[in-house]
C-alpha cells in the first residue's frame, strides 16, 4: 500500500502539526505551491510525495504517515528548496522537523542514513579518505600525490556536537 493510500484513510493530527510548525518557526501555511521548491529538487525522483506535497500535507495536518515513512529520509537536504521558495516556508525545515519527530517517537530511521552520521561521528568526515584508481589500475593516495594531510577534523566536530547537544 502507498503512502497516498495510507493518507486517504488517515485523519489530520493538529497537535503532531503545530509540534512541526513551533520547530520549524516558518510559515508553512504561506506557501502557495508554486512548485519552485519542487522543480529544484535533486531527491525529486526519489520521492513519492512532491516538497510541495509535503508542505500541503504539513499545514493539513497528515504528519503521522510522513512520520513513519521513508520520505523525510530521502531528501538530499541541498536546500535548493529553501533558496527557490519566494515565500521563505522552507521543506527543508519542515522535513527536518519530521525527522525530529519521528526520532522522538523511535521509529526506524533506514540503515544508510545511520551509517553515514556514525560515519561522521567516528571521523568528523562525511567520506572515508579513499585511493584513488585510475583506468590504467594505477593506485594513488594523498601522499603519493603530494596533497597535504587533511587535518583530523574529529576533535573539533565532536566538541561542536556535543557543545550543541549541552546547549538543548
Amino acid at each position: 500500500m502507498s503512502l497516498t493510500d495510507l493518507m486517504s484513510m488517515s485523519k489530520p493530527d493538529l497537535i503532531l502539526r503545530e509540534k512541526v510548525l513551533a520547530k520549524t518557526g516558518r510559515g508553512v501555511a504561506d506557501c502557495f505551491q508554486c512548485m519552485k521548491c519542487t522543480s529544484g529538487c535533486t531527491a525529486l525522483k526519489l520521492l513519492e510525495l512532491k516538497p510541495h506535497e509535503i508542505m500541503r500535507l504539513v499545514e493539513w495536518g497528515f504528519l503521522e504517515e510522513l512520520v513513519t515513512s521513508d520520505i523525510i529520509w530521502t531528501c538530499a537536504t541541498c536546500l535548493k528548496c529553501t533558496e527557490r521558495c519566494p515565500q521563505k516556508a522552507s521543506p527543508y525545515h519542515a522535513i527536518m522537523a519530521l525527522r525530529n519527530i519521528a526520532v522522538e517517537k523511535e521509529v526506524k530511521v533506514p540503515e544508510a542514513y545511520l551509517k553515514a552520521v556514525s560515519q561522521i561521528l567516528e571521523s568528523g568526515l562525511a567520506e572515508t579518505i579513499q585511493k584513488i584508481v585510475t583506468r590504467d589500475a594505477e593506485a594513488f593516495d594523498r601522499e603519493s600525490l603530494k596533497l597535504p594531510k587533511i587535518a583530523n577534523p574529529k576533535g573539533g566536530f565532536q566538541v561542536a556536537f556535543m557543545k550543541i547537544l549541552e546547549e538543548r
